[in-house]
């Protein structure tokens, strides 16, 4: 529930044709969210966009600034008002006391909030979720709890009901770190994550979420508890699936399961070669783009 204490920035006009409103959504009295929206004015034809982080991200994630992988101005260019959130415990969003404790629950509960907000910001009833990594797991919860407020889902580096590698070592330093946060190291993030993407794109993730960046265990831990759907039959909307054959996470026959799980019979899954867990900013991130907007184009049709 939306409190008082909510701050909602100003509309600020950039110079390249989009605007930009940064805000602390407060829902909880020690739980603000940060939420930046972006759009371009009076090209806002199409279904509103909400997109969810991966774990030991933030929303920054999808507007990468460089070479054209922002997905956030692909959405927006495309006639959609984006909002971009950070989860609670990451990026600017309020830490919790424990890290251990955001869970895909609670990350439920904040998406649910956001999609409040998107209601009141833009008269939609309902939006297109697209999810990435951890984001894979919430987004297909809320379709499935709520389904009449998502009209598509796009889900990045999928993760359903396995993993492609086990992940025992790692849950069981997660489980180890002091106060639930962590922290990962620049020389990660290639071999891992992104090991197609331009050194100028590997680099502005080394700076962003490299090094320093400490982010809570719990989306990782979420991993132990695959899957998080109960009733995949009821999610009815529209979805793509994108995965890269070299990302550690996300398998074909994990999404294929998912896809046989689910309700609808509009699903499509794209399998990138030689592309890593996040397609999205990686080798190909223009087909990945391309595909987003030709599903949002589909979902607006509808509505």
């Amino acid at each position: 529930m939306q409190l008082d204490k909510t701050r909602i920035g100003p509309e600020l006009h950039l110079d390249n044709g989009y605007s930009v409103r940064e805000t602390l959504l407060r829902i909880e009295p020690r739980v603000d969210l940060y939420i930046r929206e972006k759009w371009i004015p009076g090209k806002e034809q199409k279904l509103p966009v909400v997109l969810l982080h991966g774990a030991a991200m933030d929303s920054a994630g999808f507007d990468v600034p460089l070479q054209d992988v922002s997905l956030v101005d692909a959405l927006a260019r495309n006639g959609s008002r984006t909002f971009a959130f950070d989860f609670r415990g990451h990026g600017r969003s309020s830490r919790v006391e424990n890290g251990q404790a955001v869970t895909v629950e609670t990350s439920v509960v904040d998406t649910l909030e956001v999609l409040d907000y998107v209601r009141e910001v833009t008269g939609a009833n309902c939006v297109v979720l697209v999810g990435e990594s951890f984001g894979t797991m919430v987004a297909p919860a809320v379709a499935e709890q709520q389904p009449e407020r998502v009209a598509g889902l796009v889900l990045l580096g999928l993760i359903h009901s396995s993993t492609a590698i086990p992940l025992d070592e790692l849950l069981e330093e997660a489980r180890q770190a002091p106060s639930g946060y962590a922290f990962t190291t620049e020389e990660e993030w290639p071999e891992l994550f992104i090991p197609s993407a331009s050194p100028e794109v590997t680099a502005w993730h080394q700076a962003h979420f490299g090094t320093a960046y400490a982010y809570p265990v719990g989306p990782y831990l979420a991993a132990d508890k695959l899957p998080h759907t109960k009733a995949p039959e009821r999610i009815n909307c529209p979805i793509l699936v994108v995965t890269g054959d070299l990302d550690p996470f996300a398998s074909e026959a994990d999404t294929a399961g998912f896809l046989a799980s689910v309700g609808t019979t509009q699903t499509r899954h794209i399998r990138q070669t030689g592309v890593g867990h996040l397609p999205y900013v990686e080798k190909l991130a223009t087909d990945v783009q391309n595909a987003v907007c030709e599903l949002v184009n589909a979902c607006s049709a509808e509505k």
